[in-house]
């Protein structure tokens, strides 16, 4: 990769905060956030004499993110909005005034712009703690939800294929990531790693950056593939770098490297390095010579940019012999590399025939030879709860021995991957899995078996098992039971018995295949009784279903959260979109109850602090204009005086300063808890009753009913 130009900015530029936009309606503008609480903003195009290039915006707070759009109808250029952890900020460059600016409670960690399905006009999209919160060009609040964790990355996507980009791609901090359609959640993906940039790719796909070095795609809500490194990814680009028409991922990491992937599979094209770490890229018409660019801004400043290969975007190639020869050439490239996986297996296979035909002491290795063909592995999966873990059990049919075993599966393992060498082999290996989080997970699994320990051929056993959503949970009898859980949801689910009995079976481990009876004497009506001790905390769970109302589930646990998986889960199952439930779960909401006094609590402390440090602004305005008299008049002692009194109360500003930042760090925890209490309660519902739940629960805390939030939380209702 040659850089088509370069330069240097000539300060450092924080990690993600850089984009471009045109504040005039005509010069691009390259605009990134420093480390030193200013927003830089680089114009090659001078339109004044006395203009220059570099000009700065002071903020003096942390920038946590930048973007720029077309947000206002009345304007005709792009406006710079900037996110901080207590504000945004929506600045008109051109007219050098405010669009607007916002106090934002859960504050800002990134930012996207664009339009939101079933709203009118362009949003500046804001993820914060626990929250999504839209806001239009006067800084109206048109869009609110909540989310499991704080938000890590934000964009705007075609996931539904209509053609128009306004599904919200959001990712948290809890390795989730969610796709809504307005307030309709799509399609919910647990990632290894906290993902800190998706950006759209085409119709139906997205890229994305995951912290611990992962790239990688989704296409129609599925993985298409994913490539690691050792070295951290700090930002990409989608880009057609070839002009195919298919936009390539142009990615910048830690060690200073540039990589282009294709997106369909992921094949690096080309590659270029740096001396720094890459900061963030952005692409554009930069240099106004009607060719989009690739740029790339380093932590130091520096700045390369990459023009496509020769053609205009959306011509036919400039020599179609040429580009149907290089198709053919990558096709024959696959089908080598496909001969020669398939000759080393032939290989190896002809070994071990030759390994197993030898007569018995006609060669010194004839006791080391391979396995009976007609040896199995055997794959099952038990809950010890003992020690509260899932044991992976795996088997040989005879007396082959298993000389390691090889475990590739995420959301499991540190690695992602976990190796196991017993000793002495042996053909019984019990794996320990102890997950953090109840997620449905395909295992693949290599064994290595042998004829004995000291064979020196091995069969490669290559599977893949998939490990139940709760298997994390025992099941027992309903006297294993000592009390039943004081929370429950119950909600009405008109299907057979036998069908939650299935739902149960695919989702918990060690179940029978036949639905037992439920025990007599127990609750009128009752046609399913399962219950369960969950292996990390030993805390009871229970799922009931009776005839009544033609089929009313009951699932009762003290973990809220719990029971919206499991709801959220059976629904996903039953194919059913729409479903009402109530609960009650009176520990949570103690706790609860708790949290809603601390906030009011924080929030008064807060507004005694911000009076506070006005009085004192204003008396350090006062003595300063004292100073400024005293030292005309040549007053000298009476300046020191002044000097002195203006020191004390600077320095009680600043403590006072101190005080707000924790009372503030201390408010966004608990508001933390808030949202997630509403996010878990929604979880209970489907369809319109969970976004009727979200948008009530919003309505009840801004007029600070607590019975009113308590009465949704509960039934799903206001009243």
């Amino acid at each position: 990769m040659l850089p088509a130009f370069q330069f240097s900015l000539g300060h450092q530029v924080l990690h993600k905060d850089v984009t471009i936009g045109k504040y005039d309606g005509q010069h691009p503008c390259l605009t990134a956030g420093t480390a030193v609480g200013k927003v830089l903003i680089h114009c090659p195009h001078q339109r004044s004499e006395d203009q220059q290039e570099v000009t700065f915006l002071n903020i003096n707070q942390r920038i946590s993110s930048v973007a720029a759009g077309l947000l206002s109808p009345t304007l005709r250029h792009d406006v710079l909005m900037i996110g901080t952890p207590t504000a945004l900020m929506v600045y008109d460059v051109e007219e050098n005034a405010d669009l607007f600016f916002k106090e934002i409670h859960d504050g800002v960690s990134t930012l996207a712009f664009g339009n939101v399905a079933n709203i009118d006009g362009p949003l500046c999209v804001v993820g914060g703690n626990c929250s999504i919160q839209g806001f239009d060009h006067e800084g109206n609040e048109r869009y609110w939800f909540v989310t499991g964790d704080n938000v890590s990355a934000l964009s705007l996507c075609d996931i539904n294929g209509d053609g128009k980009p306004e599904e919200v791609l959001c990712c948290t901090e809890d390795y989730e990531m969610k796709i809504f359609q307005h307030e309709s959640v799509l399609k919910e993906i647990t990632e290894t790693d906290i993902c800190f940039s998706v950006q759209p790719l085409q119709k139906h796909s997205f890229a994305y950056a995951l912290q611990h070095g992962t790239i990688g795609v989704y296409d129609k809500m599925s993985r298409a593939w994913r490539a690691r490194s050792k070295v951290a990814v700090n930002c990409f680009t989608c880009f057609d770098m070839d002009h195919d028409g298919v936009p390539e991922i142009v990615s910048g990491w830690e060690n200073g490297k540039i990589e282009v992937r294709k997106s369909d599979k992921g094949a690096v094209l080309s590659k270029d390095h740096l001396g720094t770490p890459i900061a963030s890229m952005a692409h554009g018409d930069y240099r106004l010579d009607g060719r989009s660019c690739v740029m790339c801004v380093t932590t130091e400043g520096d700045v390369r940019g990459w023009l496509p290969s020769q053609g205009s975007a959306g011509d036919a190639p400039a020599n179609p012999k040429a580009a149907l020869e290089a198709k053919d050439s990558e096709a024959f490239r696959e089908l080598v590399a496909q001969k020669n996986s398939l000759q080393q297996e032939l290989n190896s296979y002809q070994e071990q025939m030759k390994h197993f035909k030898t007569p018995s002491g006609s060669t010194k290795d004839s006791t080391q030879g391979v396995i009976p063909t007609d040896t199995k592995l055997d794959v099952t999966l038990k809950s010890n709860r003992t020690q509260g873990t899932v044991e992976l059990q795996l088997m040989t049919s005879n007396y082959s021995v298993i000389r390691a075993v090889v475990i590739f599966a995420e959301h499991l393992f540190d690695g992602e991957a976990c190796m196991l060498h017993p000793s002495p082999p042996s053909n019984n290996v019990i794996v320990q899995i102890s997950p953090a989080k109840d997620v449905q997970t395909e295992m693949s699994i290599k064994a290595l078996a042998g004829l004995s320990s000291n064979s020196v051929v091995y069969h490669v056993f290559e599977m893949t098992y998939v490990m139940p959503k709760f298997a994390m949970y025992h099941y027992v009898e309903p006297h294993g039971i000592a009390a039943q859980p004081e929370g429950w949801c119950q909600f009405v689910l008109p299907k057979r018995p036998t069908w939650v009995w299935d739902w149960i079976r695919k989702s918990f481990i060690n179940i029978a295949e036949t639905m037992p009876k439920p025990p007599a004497g127990g609750k009128p009506g009752l046609v399913l009784d399962a219950n369960f001790i969950s292996l990390r905390t030993g805390d009871p769970l229970c799922i009931q279903m009776s005839e009544e109302n033609g089929g009313t589930i009951t699932i009762r646990t003290n973990d809220l959260e719990v029971a919206g998986e499991l709801v959220q889960d059976l629904a996903t199952f039953m194919s059913v979109t729409e479903l009402e439930s109530t609960a009650d779960f009176p520990e949570e909401m103690e706790k609860f109850k708790q949290v809603l006094m601390k906030v009011d609590e924080y929030n008064a402390v807060r507004l005694k602090l911000t009076a506070e440090m006005a009085d004192a602004s204003s008396l350090v305005k006062a003595l300063i204009v004292k100073a400024e008299d005293y030292r005309l008049l040549s007053d000298m002692g009476n300046l020191k005086k002044v000097f002195g009194g203006l020191q004390t109360t600077n320095g009680e500003l600043i403590a006072e300063y101190n005080k707000r930042a924790n009372n503030h760090q201390q408010l966004l925890v608990q508001l933390k808890e808030v949202n997630l209490m509403i996010q878990k309660s929604s979880k209970l519902r489907l369809g319109n009753a969970k976004t009727r739940v979200v948008n009530a629960c919003r309505a009840a805390i801004k007029k600070n009913s607590i019975h009113e939030l308590f009465q949704i939380i509960r039934t799903g209702h206001e009243s």
